[in-house]
């Protein structure tokens, strides 16, 4: 069914359509914010914003959906996943994200999710190296601003870092542009919290903050919690084992490009741990690499009646 679905741009379409109308009515109409208590201070200014201005925010979430989907069907086309075009990333992506309910609370991971995306539409190894190095400074912004949101955007620096140190020659000097980028607007904060004398608000926030909220919560879930988690991870792994075989007769920056997705699935998983966000809705975090995993298992023929059972399975799971 999926393996069809692949071969069928205009079927293609129409399920982005309908998922994003859905994703759009869940947002419009169910969607509710996580309480700003405990979180990073610019996250906690998005919160009193949702209370005077419910509709704006909800539209610009809406946005947000809108981009991560093209962001994800861009990142599979330019780096060649699959010789034919396909819009199967943005498809999964929407259904993950309407299947696991992750659009019924807006919370910093959400954002976090989305400052992947960009990263995703910004950052190519393959481009000109000066473009590379404008294109870092920019990228550090981007993970500062998303870390003054959700702590667990950490895992967006510690990826960067490791992606530049291994796709480009001169890896030191842009790392530490990046850490340039990511420095410059904590020091414009604190520069502004000085001067306005709310430095003590500031250096509170970060006192308030609820880390590790997945590890204290991990022992008080459900059972139907812990077998989606389970079989999420183990449906991760099957897929990346079978999607680098799928690419081992490819060109080498092809799988170079698949391997920055495993990077990006290792660091966002060792850093959703940190944040605030609990299991399983933390999960959010690997929705991106994942829709990549699924899009390029449903391209073979191999085994495609088990690998759209293994999907359906997990959406029915998180559905849950």
């Amino acid at each position: 069914m999926l393996h069809l679905l692949n071969k069928n741009l205009n079927l293609q379409l129409f399920f982005l359509a309908v998922l994003t109308g859905w994703a759009g009515w869940t947002i419009f109409s169910q969607m509710t914010i996580l309480p700003a208590e405990g979180n990073m201070i610019l996250y906690q200014y998005i919160a009193n914003l949702w209370v005077k201005a419910p509709f704006f925010v909800r539209l610009c979430v809406f946005g947000m959906v809108v981009t991560m989907t093209v962001a994800v069907n861009q990142h599979f086309d330019s780096h060649h996943f699959h010789d034919n075009r396909t819009y199967m990333p943005g498809v999964f992506l929407l259904l993950l994200l309407n299947c696991g309910k992750f659009l019924h609370t807006l919370t910093p991971a959400f954002l976090t999710l989305f400052a992947i995306a960009l990263l995703m539409i910004l950052y190519s190894p393959s481009d000109h190296s000066s473009r590379i190095k404008e294109r870092i400074f920019t990228l550090g912004l981007i993970i500062a601003v998303a870390t003054m949101l959700d702590i667990s955007a950490s895992g967006l620096a510690l990826f960067l870092i490791m992606l530049i140190a291994i796709n480009n020659v001169t890896s030191f000097k842009d790392i530490l542009i990046l850490l340039f980028g990511i420095l410059f607007p904590y020091i414009y904060a604190f520069s502004i919290a000085f001067i306005a004398n709310s430095m003590p608000t500031l250096l509170n926030s970060w006192r308030q903050l609820d880390l590790f909220e997945p590890v204290k919560q991990f022992t008080h879930l459900r059972i139907i919690d812990y077998v989606a988690m389970g079989w999420f991870i183990l449906l991760t792994a099957i897929l990346m084992i079978r999607d680098k075989r799928l690419l081992d007769s490819k060109l080498i920056v092809i799988r170079q490009a698949f391997n920055n997705v495993n990077m990006l699935l290792f660091a966002m998983f060792l850093f959703l741990w940190l944040g605030i966000v609990p299991l399983p809705t933390a999960l959010i975090y690997l929705l991106l690499p994942v829709s990549i995993y699924m899009s390029l298992a449903v391209t073979s023929k191999k085994q495609k009646y088990v690998i759209d059972l293994l999907i359906v399975s997990i959406c029915v799971l998180l559905w849950l």
